[in-house]
């Protein structure tokens, strides 16, 4: 029965990890064909949303700071310029090498970037004092297991910061939006609700301490379908899946039609500040 039991464990285990593999190619070449169009977008280069997320760690300065799925590294730099180093880490070259070329022209030095997996980062345990990322979680097979490795690099006391966008706490709204998300984005996984969210914190050993949610992210819809290429098909399932939750109100994200008649959605975002403590034992 042990060797069994053992058996099934391994190929569990052998089945997750080719599973996560998978994944992780989609993730590099969604992004890769992506790259320069993500990276221009105003919902990642907003800058008074980057000030927002950059003040939510409260930093005195003298931070060594990770920044996970950095992308084209807008995040990593803003945090560069209040505190004393930063690595950003992602598994996208292409979104890697826009950030290393835009930080060089700009002249950051403390900043570094490096490929790696998120989900088993690169480091040794309490290395940072802040552990950072945005609008990525939803992109992770296993985002507990990422939170989980976020806190592991953090050191105690330090912060683990998260924004990302937020799901419905129903499960069949939530699903709804899903569904529109994945036609446009093959590396989408799930929007995930916030109490789900604070779960993740709570078994990872975070205290969290600020949790904030804001409606400001409004992309509209046809840029937005532009930057990952969706294909003819898909683009006009979304358009009519998004125009049913317009008329219908299916998913929680209220899209609508500006005074141009431009289609739009809230894509809602939460952001959690969590301080590492020791458990109790």
């Amino acid at each position: 029965m042990r060797q069994v039991s053992a058996t099934i464990a391994f190929l569990s285990t052998l089945w997750e990890s080719r599973s996560m593999a998978h994944h992780n190619e989609i993730v590099r070449e969604s992004f890769t064909v992506q790259a320069k169009a993500f990276a221009a977008n105003p919902w990642v280069t907003d800058k008074q949303r980057i000030r927002r997320l950059v003040a939510a760690a409260r930093l005195t300065g003298d931070e060594r700071v990770l920044d996970i799925a950095t992308g084209p590294g807008y995040i990593a730099e803003a945090f560069a310029r209040a505190a004393r180093e930063v690595i950003g880490v992602d598994l996208t070259a292409a979104m890697l090498a826009i950030g290393e070329e835009r930080t060089k022209k700009h002249g950051v030095s403390n900043l570094s970037f490096r490929i790696g997996d998120v989900q088993s980062l690169p480091f040794e345990k309490e290395e940072f004092d802040v552990v950072v990322t945005r609008l990525a979680l939803h992109h992770m097979q296993n985002p507990a297991k990422v939170v989980r490795e976020m806190a592991r690099v953090c050191r105690l006391g330090g912060t683990v910061l998260v924004e990302d966008i937020y799901g419905s706490e129903h499960s069949e709204r939530a699903a709804y939006q899903d569904r529109w998300e994945k036609l446009r984005d093959p590396s989408h996984v799930r929007t995930l609700p916030i109490s789900e969210l604070l779960h993740f914190f709570r078994e990872a050993g975070l205290e969290t301490d600020s949790l904030s949610t804001f409606e400001d992210l409004c992309p509209e819809l046809e840029r937005w379908l532009a930057t990952t290429r969706v294909p003819l098909g898909d683009a006009a399932e979304v358009r009519r899946l998004l125009e049913e939750d317009r008329l219908h109100d299916l998913s929680g994200t209220r899209p609508f039609l500006d005074a141009a008649g431009q289609r739009h959605f809230h894509a809602r975002t939460a952001t959690l500040a969590g301080r590492r403590f020791r458990l109790l034992t």
